[in-house]
């Protein structure tokens, strides 16, 4: 079976049109959203009804359960949130209720899938070095589990002996006896420092990740934030990756 996996789109509508372009050139069974399909951005109704017509599985992140009120926002900082109220009020009831209608973490196709961890998946720890292997390794009894949240593409390998590493590669070769947590990346606003997109494809005939980069007309994107009264940060830090 072959997956496209894709997560925090953050209701970016021109970097999901390139990705639908992409994703033809592509075989694939199945597609997969990790959550925070919403924030962010100016265009939530546009990516939830993609994502619901689809994904065939879609997982809520937390800025999805905070647009409808299903998780705490104190921690959020002040663009977050601005962007969370504007979603509420910019989002149909049919897509609001969607949202309200997702789960956080999901086991299917063999596969345990989470918009942030395994490990306590609705308090929205970050996966983001070896060490957080001890927690959320022992949370899943799957090889594998797929995760988003960070917006850093990442891949943790637990051996045999339990010893945890990180890497990276674009295109990973996955060994039989080995476990993992794959970060698949952001669609819709990457923070490791590139700009371009990010979504994994996986094929579990050849046990092979590969992890895609693009560009997208990230000018619209931005354009569209100012247009909407959105904070110009969420605009400049698309350019930076951050």
């Amino acid at each position: 079976m072959k997956f496209l996996i894709l997560s925090d789109l953050h209701s970016n509508q021109e970097s999901l049109k390139e990705f639908i372009r992409l994703s033809e050139t592509l075989p694939h069974d199945k597609i997969i959203c990790l959550g925070d399909l919403v924030g962010y951005n100016a265009n939530p109704n546009e990516i939830v009804e993609w994502v619901r017509e689809h994904a065939d599985l879609a997982l809520a992140g937390n800025h999805d359960y905070a647009v409808v009120e299903k998780t705490d926002t104190r921690y959020f900082n002040p663009y977050a949130l601005k962007a969370c109220e504007w979603t509420r009020e910019a989002l149909t009831m049919d897509n609001f209720k969607f949202l309200q209608s997702l789960p956080a973490i999901e086991k299917k196709y063999r596969i345990t899938w989470a918009h942030s961890s395994p490990f306590e998946p609705e308090e929205w720890h970050y996966i983001t070095n070896p060490y957080d292997g001890a927690d959320n390794f022992p949370a899943f009894d799957t090889q594998l589990c797929f995760v988003g949240h960070t917006h850093r593409p990442l891949i943790l390998k637990q051996e045999p002996d339990g010893n945890v590493e990180a890497g990276l590669s674009d295109v990973y070769e996955l060994e039989p006896d080995s476990r993992y947590i794959i970060n698949v990346g952001s669609l819709g606003q990457p923070r490791d420092g590139n700009p371009q997109a990010s979504f994994v494809s996986y094929d579990t005939d050849t046990q092979t990740v590969e992890f895609h980069r693009f560009d997208y007309d990230m000018e619209s994107t931005q354009e569209k934030i100012h247009d909407e009264g959105l904070p110009t940060f969420l605009a400049d830090r698309l350019s930076a990756g951050v």
